[in-house]
């Protein structure tokens, strides 16, 4: 577990530097409106996606262990593949549909005109291609990490990253800063992982209707259709904040308020989907095999590793989050650094709430799961909608949207201790809080009166990270670790 979680710690490590990259680079790239539309675009589309293949992902990494200790491999292949087929093909008739209809209506109706002059025909055109490439990409991931294939999802993650990136840059450059260039670069990129993936599963092998399983998909759907609900809500809790700053603020505000949310909240999902990707497969080996324990210890062990890496990145980003958007971010987008702490806060605890949900998700009941973060995401919608019409400002959104998320989190956690009660002796929450601490107060004291700049960034994390480290190391927090590390290297020489 912990050697395929080092694996996706560097695969998603790579994946968020990018990241910083891309998203600095769209600052300059695209005025802060643009951003705004750009934003609820994306949102648009990966909120549909998820309605449409995330109950098809989250049970295929909850039932491929299951089929694969009965050897019905065959039939819950081609069960996935077939049910990928129809939900894409029905969402790419129904996209072409509606854009037909947006066409038509905007040569007579001057509303509809006015509103495809902001977000042309073509830019929903695109995203409904990327639509089906994003889904395909989720799905045969997802498939290659509940299988283990860690090296190769390694890969995957480079091409996406950099392949977005790249191609993105190179169309505005010759052909100006559209938003259509964004959408186009999504849709090669996520169909050459997709292409990748599939090959490498040998999907093709699958498409058989004769070898599909009524019951295998019903079973899928009994789990996975109450995740939907749940996709649902916890995208309500982390991106209806933007469509309200937007309807109750401006286009400029919710792209300043997206540029520095997304930033940070795109790099602790890295975090967390980097430990939970190297821990959850055997996690749900160790419980299909009927090892409760040492499924309960397991759990534990991974809550600890992502305390390890989410409590010093959130002290990290209270520290130096104006030199974050000072060094990387268009000046106009600077105002929004002051939600970073409370987006990095946000996440931490969702990211927390995956472990605490894992007894529901072990025992299949994911309509508890659903309710909990329903409430949550009513939480921050209803403060959402009162706060920020009464202040007109996007800070509030950041703290309502952290509140939520820490509602979500509490109800999972009283909800499943007596399930199953994962715990960490409370020395580890002193240290790794402690250590975080130090780091904070050390990173403050060097950065006072030096200016915004990316070496300067580049140094306070690389003392952020040493001083972390090292204050562990003295803790005997990673005490454990660093011998394993030592006897390995002494057994190579």
């Amino acid at each position: 577990m912990a050697k395929d979680t080092i694996v996706y710690m560097a695969a998603k490590g790579i994946e968020g530097i990018v990241g910083v990259v891309t998203v600095s680079v769209m600052t300059y790239l695209f005025a802060t409106d643009q951003y705004g539309r750009y934003s609820t675009v994306n949102i648009a589309v990966t909120t549909i996606g998820m309605v449409c293949i995330q109950w098809l992902v989250q049970s295929c990494l909850r039932y491929i262990n299951k089929y694969d200790i009965m050897g019905r491999q065959d039939s819950f292949f081609a069960t996935v593949v077939g049910a990928w087929l129809r939900v894409n093909g029905i969402a790419a008739a129904v996209f072409a549909v509606l854009i037909a209809l947006l066409y038509a209506m905007s040569l007579s109706f001057e509303p509809v005109a006015a509103f495809t002059k902001g977000y042309p025909i073509t830019l929903f055109a695109l995203s409904a291609a990327w639509f089906v490439t994003y889904n395909t990409a989720q799905l045969v991931i997802a498939m290659l990490a509940a299988i283990r294939k860690a090296k190769l999802n390694l890969l995957l993650s480079l091409i996406t990253v950099c392949g977005k990136l790249g191609i993105m840059w190179t169309l505005c450059v010759l052909f100006g800063s559209r938003l259509e260039w964004i959408f186009l670069s999504y849709f090669i990129t996520d169909g050459i992982v997709s292409l990748i993936g599939i090959a490498s599963l040998k999907i093709y092998k699958y498409i058989d209707r004769t070898k599909e399983s009524r019951e295998i998909l019903d079973e899928l759907k009994s789990y996975g259709m109450p995740l939907m609900g749940n996709m649902i809500t916890t995208s309500v809790l982390n991106k209806s904040d933007i469509y309200i700053v937007t309807a109750l603020i401006s286009e400029a505000a919710a792209g300043i308020y997206q540029t520095n949310y997304s930033l940070i909240a795109t790099a602790f999902t890295l975090l967390s989907a980097s430990v939970m990707r190297g821990s959850y497969p055997t996690i749900l080996r160790t419980w299909s095999e009927g090892d409760k324990k040492l499924t309960e210890r397991l759990v534990g062990e991974a809550v600890r590793f992502y305390l390890l890496l989410a409590l010093p990145a959130v002290a990290g980003v209270a520290s130096v989050s104006d030199v974050v958007a000072g060094a990387l971010f268009e000046a106009d987008y600077f105002e929004g650094n002051t939600i970073m702490f409370w987006v990095a806060l946000g996440m931490m605890f969702l990211g927390l709430t995956e472990y605490c949900i894992k007894p529901w998700e072990l025992n299949a009941n994911t309509k508890a799961i659903f309710f909990r973060s329903l409430i949550g995401g009513c939480v921050n919608v209803g403060l959402n909608l009162v706060l920020i019409s009464i202040f007109k400002s996007y800070y509030i959104a950041a703290v309502t949207t952290f509140i939520g998320f820490f509602v979500y989190f509490l109800l999972a956690r009283f909800g499943t201790r007596k399930y199953m009660d994962w715990h960490l002796k409370g020395i580890c929450y002193v240290r790794i809080i402690l250590s975080s601490l130090i780091m904070f107060a050390v990173i403050v004291a060097i950065k006072q009166n030096l200016p915004y700049t990316k070496i300067n960034l580049i140094l306070y994390i690389f003392v952020g990270i040493v001083v972390y480290f090292v204050s562990l190391f003295v803790s005997g927090e990673i005490k454990q670790e660093t011998a394993v590390i030592m006897n390995k290297l002494k057994n190579r020489k």
